[in-house]
C-alpha cells in the first residue's frame, strides 16, 4: 500500500458511498485507477465490506453493556460451543476474547434494562459453561469511531 492508498482508505471510512470518480477528484486521480486500486484493496482484504451505520438512538438501542464473562471449561470442544451459541445471540454487536480475569468480554446493545435483564435470564445463563458475568452499563457514550488510525 502506498500513499494513494491510504488516502482512499481515509476517504472511504469517512463516506463508503463515494464514487471512484469523487475519489478521484479528492486525491487528483482519473477514476479507471481509483477504481482498481479500491478492487486491489477488496481483493487483499484490507476492506472487508461496506456499511451503513445505524443510529441506535431512532431504532431504539442505546443501551450498551459490556459484559464480562468467565468461563468453567477452558477445553476445545467447550469453547467451541459457548462460541456459538454467542453468537447466535442478536444482542451481542461484538465479542472478544480477552487476558486477565475474564475470557471474554461481548457487548450487548439492547433497549432498556428490563430488556437486559430478560436476555440475561432467558438466553445468557442457559448456555453451559457460563460460570460468572461481571455487567457494566454504559451510562454515556464518550467516544465512538469505526474508522482506523492510518
Amino acid at each position: 500500500m502506498d500513499d494513494v492508498d491510504i488516502k482512499i482508505l481515509k476517504l472511504l471510512q469517512d463516506d463508503a458511498k463515494l464514487t471512484a470518480k469523487n475519489l478521484g477528484d479528492r486525491i487528483a486521480l482519473s477514476q479507471t485507477p481509483v477504481y482498481e486500486r479500491i478492487r486491489k484493496l477488496e481483493k487483499k482484504g484490507v476492506i472487508r465490506k461496506y456499511v451503513a451505520l445505524l443510529n441506535p438512538e431512532i431504532l431504539n438501542k442505546s443501551l450498551v453493556i459490556f459484559m464480562n464473562i468467565t468461563v468453567r471449561d477452558h477445553s476445545s470442544k467447550s469453547r467451541i460451543a459457548l462460541l456459538e451459541a454467542l453468537n447466535k445471540l442478536e444482542e451481542v454487536v461484538e465479542l472478544y476474547q480477552t487476558s486477565g480475569q475474564f475470557d471474554y468480554t461481548a457487548k450487548v446493545r439492547v433497549s432498556n434494562v428490563t430488556e437486559y435483564r430478560n436476555f440475561l435470564i432467558d438466553k445468557l445463563t442457559p448456555i453451559e459453561n457460563v460460570k460468572d458475568i461481571d455487567s457494566h452499563i454504559v451510562m454515556e457514550e464518550i467516544k465512538y469511531t469505526t474508522s482506523l488510525n492510518l
